[in-house]
């Protein structure tokens, strides 16, 4: 499964402060739609270690419903192995509402990643790298 590269890590980590051991928090940039981050799930068994689950996402309101534009979520992992610690975070699933697009390219099952499509994770790899870019660069972090 592919994570996310280095910068996009980084970028994530630093929304990831934000939370200050909350499971939500909404961020805002001059220009664009607000901007959610919400701890989902503990404790998901992966082939790498323990995971969280987290959903970031843009949302709208249409017909008073909320619209995700996008939605996606990531498996944050700490990875053990060896003399140090490392922590990999992986796309799990990409929702467009305007679009009828739900993928959910990295499956849990019982809190256990059980299988994943390969296409589809990895293509949510390309595309959050290159939002969490755009996130940056935008001002969500300022």
């Amino acid at each position: 499964m592919q994570k996310l590269n280095q910068q996009a890590t980084k970028i994530f980590f630093r929304l990831l402060e934000n939370l200050k051991g909350h499971d939500y928090i909404k961020f805002g940039a001059e220009g664009f739609m607000p901007l959610s981050l919400e701890r989902i799930q503990e404790n998901i068994l992966t082939p790498w270690g323990i995971g969280t689950l987290y959903s970031l996402s843009h949302y709208y309101e249409q017909n008073g419903d909320l619209m995700r534009d996008p939605e996606m979520c990531f498996i944050v992992v700490t990875v053990t192995g060896g003399v140090h610690t490392e922590v990999d975070i992986y796309p799990q699933l990409f929702r467009q509402d305007n679009m009828n697009i739900y993928e959910e390219s990295i499956r849990i099952e019982n809190n256990t990643v059980t299988t994943y499509i390969k296409t589809w994770q990895s293509g949510h790899a390309g595309f959050a790298n290159m939002w969490l870019k755009n996130i940056s660069k935008q001002g969500f972090l300022k």
